[in-house]
């Protein structure tokens, strides 16, 4: 194996997001550097900025080890340059195929055959998505593996840091909170949340933005809040007691995995991905049954002890099977295979 470093370039749907954060999270990778560049600067671009954004990159994506690029999407894109060069493709939740359906699903199931054909290596970001894929493509899944999305464990908070952001929250010591961080979108129905937190009294707070923001604002009370984008998220929560997260469909999220590693137990919603993520230091319930989402919200704030050691739990499986070295070191192996084929 050659010494010298080896570049990667990710081609990721658009800015922000959790493609950054993956990015972000295996900068620290020893003997590869990594670019990125953008197929759209917008999260929902229209139909031109897609194609003009796709063409433009095509004049750029040459002369990189590693080619890597981020959802089905943008892997159909590019499948003449996924198939001609060493390549790897994360899928990130199967979101196409997961909801379309009819012709349009059968399109999207096409195009991931093809995906898994042309790139030198497929990601699954968990074992449940591989799963789905293999429902999808048949035995072209034994060119897909799972490497799973990982967090950094955070430090303890000390019980002075702790003190100081509840109360610029204006939350007290013996209240419990919890946070949800995230889009408010469809997708999450952050108003079942809110409608349950406000319906038993539980003090929730909302980190993140999107279409539903208002809708979510107008449900809220004195109880709940809307914070908006906050740049310190690490901060709120470490002043926080459970998360909570809404997913009608998952990739792995990096949200639980986060509030996780920094000793909060998680309410998500009870398909496959959050599970597989949650395993036994948080509750799963139905996507959107505000009474499921209600009783679990009665359940942590009521009970201390069992929020500790969910916490406990949670933190220790960051620790032992979702870490940021994992990750590394998996993704790694999968870059090193398709630069030096075994």
């Amino acid at each position: 194996m050659s010494a010298r470093e080896r570049s990667v370039l990710h081609v990721l749907p658009h800015a922000g997001g959790g493609g950054d954060t993956y990015v972000d999270l295996l900068s620290d990778m020893p003997g590869y550097r990594f670019e990125r560049v953008y197929v759209t600067p917008e999260r929902k671009p229209g139909a031109t900025e897609v194609a003009k954004g796709a063409l433009d990159l095509r004049r750029v994506v040459h002369g990189y080890d590693v080619l890597h690029v981020h959802g089905e999407g943008v892997a159909a894109m590019f499948l003449p340059i996924v198939a001609a060069r060493r390549s790897v493709a994360t899928l990130h939740g199967l979101h196409l195929v997961r909801r379309l359906g009819g012709l349009r699903r059968n399109a999207a199931a096409l195009n991931l055959r093809a995906v898994l054909r042309a790139a030198s290596r497929t990601i699954c970001v968990s074992n449940a998505e591989r799963e789905t894929l293999a429902s999808v493509v048949g035995s072209s899944i034994s060119r897909a593996v799972v490497v799973h999305n990982g967090a950094r464990v955070a430090p303890e908070t000390s019980v002075e840091e702790r003190a100081r952001a509840r109360a610029e929250l204006g939350v007290a010591e013996s209240e419990p909170v919890g946070i949800w961080v995230g889009s408010l979108d469809e997708r999450r129905d952050p108003l079942a949340v809110a409608r349950a937190a406000v319906g038993t009294a539980t003090s929730l707070l909302f980190v993140g933005d999107g279409p539903l923001r208002a809708d979510v604002e107008r449900a809220a009370n004195a109880h709940v809040r809307v914070l908006g984008k906050r740049r310190d998220v690490a901060r709120l929560l470490a002043a926080a007691d459970f998360f909570v997260l809404m997913s009608q469909r998952e990739g792995f999220s990096f949200a639980v995995l986060e509030a996780m590693a920094h000793g909060l137990p998680a309410i998500v919603a009870d398909i496959p991905e959050n599970v597989e993520a949650i395993g036994d230091s948080g509750l799963a319930v139905p996507y959107g049954d505000e009474e499921a989402i209600a009783s679990a919200f009665r359940r942590l704030a009521l009970n201390g002890s069992e929020r500790s050691e969910l916490g406990a739990r949670a933190r220790r499986r960051i620790a032992e099977h979702f870490s940021v070295e994992h990750m590394i070191a998996d993704t790694r192996a999968v870059y090193d295979d398709v630069v030096d084929p075994p």
